[in-house]
């Protein structure tokens, strides 16, 4: 029992990393998905920005810790996080491209947290922060009046109850309004080099005030942009709204069961080197192929029109909100609605039945095409299920017919060894 117990406090404590202070980057790179906060903790890390797009690198000292179970170095932020200052350096080659001071930055979603961000920059930063936490406040000054408001409701709607229940006539009170949901999100304020930099390849170091080089701040920054876009769609079968598909490729093929409902949702789409995104979104990330591609969705399309040419002719669908609903009963499931005026609308989409081949784009609001939009539908024929079981049989069957007849002429070499027809003379 004592062996055990000392075996379970080692791994316990194996389990402990040993954190290091140390040199870092914080990044917040743009991406379409909202700005992805990585770490930058060893030179080897490079850092991946998207051309065209401001994104912020924060030089930190921090302790920083190996994580053997992803394979990453972490940091704890919470234990020391403490701005370095300096001026960093933006080097191409041997030529000094640019020097960088660091600016107050904010990032703000006005969703909340799982929705699009803002990057604001400067006094503008501050102005925005500011005006966060004074909604903030008024939002739970909202909240608390709300909540006497409603304590008040409820005893006023108790005692209706009691006269009600003496045979007198109260008068029912009105519940109180709820406020608005307060959705903006913020981070603080902090202190970062803001870069905007062409597609190429870079070196950045950081330079302290005393004009020396901060040792371990060297790091190789790759700046690439898309080789191409176009009109993506994500496709949310009525039967499986739950798993959505994607059709990114122009000119791809949509295969769908014969009636069967699809919601289509363009997308605009770009497409992008899949190692560099990868790791734009994390700078140790281990995924991405150095020759793939990826297409990543930018921005929902909602000022289009759908061309729809199949057997019944050439129709054009519009863009209309959806509702799932659930399904009434002991039965499980849900199924797909259109959403009527004043309700709220889970998503936006075009729905095309698959009668047969169809041929698909996407026109603006003058009716010319999107580049990038056309899709094929195409419905499999299917056979029915016996048939699956003859086709085996096929084979066996010829097989047996040449080893039949195989047995037939064995048999009558043997009766007529000479090769003369039977009954000759």
């Amino acid at each position: 029992m004592v062996l055990a117990c000392l075996v379970l406090a080692g791994t316990a404590a194996a389990q402990v990393p040993r954190r290091e202070r140390r040199f870092v980057y914080g990044v917040n790179a743009f991406a379409w998905d909202g700005y992805a906060g990585g770490l930058s903790a060893l030179p080897a890390h490079a850092i991946y920005l998207l051309a065209g797009h401001a994104s912020v690198v924060g030089a930190r000292e921090t302790l920083v810790y190996y994580w053997p179970i992803t394979g990453e170095y972490r940091a704890d932020w919470d234990s020391l996080n403490e701005p370095v200052a300096g001026t960093l350096e933006v080097w191409q080659g041997s030529r000094l491209v640019r020097e960088f001071a660091p600016l107050p930055y904010v990032i703000q979603y006005p969703d909340g947290p799982d929705g699009r961000s803002v990057l604001y920059v400067g006094a503008e930063a501050h102005r925005r922060y500011q005006a966060f936490v004074r909604g903030r406040a008024r939002y739970r000054d909202a909240l608390w009046r709300y909540s006497e408001a409603r304590r008040r409701y409820l005893e006023a709607l108790d005692r209706a109850v009691q006269v009600r229940q003496r045979g007198g006539r109260p008068q029912v009170p009105q519940p109180p309004p709820e406020p608005p949901p307060f959705r903006l999100y913020s981070t603080e304020v902090h202190q970062g080099f803001v870069l905007d930099l062409p597609p190429g390849r870079y070196r950045i170091r950081l330079r302290t005030p005393q004009g020396t080089l901060r040792p371990e701040s060297e790091r190789t920054v790759v700046v690439f942009t898309h080789r191409r876009g176009g009109v993506a769609f994500t496709i949310v079968p009525q039967r499986r709204w739950t798993v959505p598909e994607r059709a990114d490729d122009g000119g791809g093929t949509i295969y769908a069961r014969r009636g069967e409902v699809l919601y289509l949702q363009p997308q605009a789409a770009r497409e992008y080197p899949d190692l560099a995104y990868a790791r734009l979104l994390d700078p140790q990330s281990r995924e991405g192929r150095p020759d793939g591609w990826r297409w990543v969705h930018t921005a929902p399309i909602t000022r289009a029109r759908l061309e729809v040419v199949g057997p019944a002719g050439r129709t054009t669908v519009e863009l209309r909100p959806y509702r799932v609903v659930q399904v009434p009963g002991a039965a499980l499931g849900y199924e797909v609605q259109a959403a009527r005026r004043g309700q709220p609308a889970d998503f936006y989409g075009f729905s095309v039945t698959a009668e047969g081949p169809l041929r698909l784009r996407l026109l603006d609001p003058s009716g010319r095409p999107y580049p990038g939009s056309d899709r094929h539908v195409r419905v499999p024929v299917t056979a029915p299920l016996f048939v699956l079981f003859l086709i085996p049989l096929i084979p066996l069957t010829l097989g047996a017919a040449v080893v039949a007849w195989r047995r037939e002429q064995l048999e009558a070499w043997r009766q007529e060894p000479s090769g003369r027809p039977a009954g000759a003379p």
